[in-house]
């Protein structure tokens, strides 16, 4: 696993025939697989194929950790089941013996991903962490991440005697008006 801030995975996308008469096929993202440094440059290939079946490994994409998603990430690692979530955007034309879908992102944060999810061209994945990923981000959150839970303050304490406001009431100034000989719309 990577010591920086950024690892190399390739997706694995799969095809099956689909059981809805208005589709042939249904496609997923069914895993992940980490890649070496020398095989960043990699294309897409086929993985294996049946008459029900098809799977190909994608080409790699960088998975990048940002510590303005701290608290996306702690959210993930507390969750019941920590993801890596995928974002791939269909092509015009297949690569790879018929593969239509180029990975466009992958990351552990989920808040990041759900901007994806109201769209219909996209195909959205959610996978289980891995657990040297999993490893890899709690070392990352584990160094950068500071909680900042809300504290309230306290007010501070109002000696009311001497607290005095800064006019007098107008029942107060229309008498004292009055008094003095003043029309009542001359106030000053």
């Amino acid at each position: 696993m990577s010591e920086g801030n950024s690892i190399h995975l390739s997706l694995v996308y799969e095809r099956i025939a689909s059981s809805h008469p208005w589709l042939d096929w249904e496609w997923s993202v069914c895993g992940m697989m980490p890649v070496a440094d020398s095989d960043i440059d990699l294309p897409p290939r086929l993985l294996e194929r049946s008459e029900t079946m098809t799977r190909w490994l994608g080409e790699p994409s960088r998975l990048d950790l940002h510590r303005t998603d701290l608290d996306a990430y702690v959210y993930n690692l507390t969750s019941p089941q920590p993801s890596v979530y995928t974002v791939a955007h269909e092509l015009d034309d297949p690569v790879a013996d018929g593969l239509i879908w180029k990975t466009h992102l992958v990351t552990m944060s989920s808040y990041e991903a759900e901007e994806y999810m109201s769209g219909d061209d996209a195909l959205i994945g959610k996978l289980v962490m891995q657990t040297d990923v999993r490893e890899w981000l709690e070392a990352f959150v584990a160094i950068h991440y500071k909680d900042n839970t809300f504290k309230k303050r306290r007010r501070d304490k109002l000696d009311i005697e001497e607290y005095k406001f800064g006019q007098e009431s107008l029942v107060e100034l229309r008498r004292r008006m009055l008094a003095s000989g003043k029309p009542e719309g001359e106030l000053h």
